[in-house]
């Protein structure tokens, strides 16, 4: 494992606790008693909603980072894997409008939401939830720029290997 994919994968996590956890109550994902999602099928799926989110608010969107790996737990309790996803793009001309079309999307698709705002006379306005195909997921809309982080399902495996195998396919 390269201390580079290692350093870039706690990046990446750190990064996604930081803006799905800024203010308010945050929401809890569904519990569920065991996973059911494979490691390929949890990447998929929140790389999906990641499209679809940033299609409905069109612009052009450019990946931080990933998707990259996270350790997570599952339901059982096992040690598992997540992937997390963060893109931005410039600021859109009506934020509150933007925040609407994307809780509306994000609710149809099973997340449960929450606005949050922060303070001062140009606030920026966001939206956290978790559900669907997510463990988390944030949209924040700053005059200076879009955000959107959303980390998947945790599924059965084992970080270490998985980031291992990851530097071994890079390093050719």
């Amino acid at each position: 494992m390269t201390s580079k994919t290692r350093a870039a994968s706690a990046v990446l996590a750190a990064a996604a606790l930081l803006l799905t956890s800024c203010g308010g109550t945050p929401v809890q994902p569904n519990e569920t008693s065991a996973t059911s999602v494979t490691p390929d099928e949890a990447e998929q799926s929140v790389t999906t909603f990641v499209d679809r989110s940033t299609t409905a608010l069109g612009g052009d969107w450019k990946p931080r980072g990933g998707p990259g790996l996270s350790p997570c737990t599952t339901g059982d309790g096992d040690d598992g894997v997540s992937w997390v996803v963060i893109v931005d793009r410039q600021a859109g001309d009506d934020p509150h409008a933007d925040v609407d079309a994307i809780e509306q999307l994000w609710k149809q698709r099973g997340v449960t939401t929450e606005r949050y705002q922060s303070g001062g006379t140009d606030p920026i306005v966001g939206i956290r939830g978790a559900g669907g195909p997510t463990t988390s997921v944030d949209f924040t809309a700053d005059p200076r720029g879009y955000a959107l982080t959303a980390e998947s399902e945790c599924a059965e495996g084992d970080y270490e290997d998985m980031v291992r195998r990851q530097g071994d396919a890079t390093a050719g």
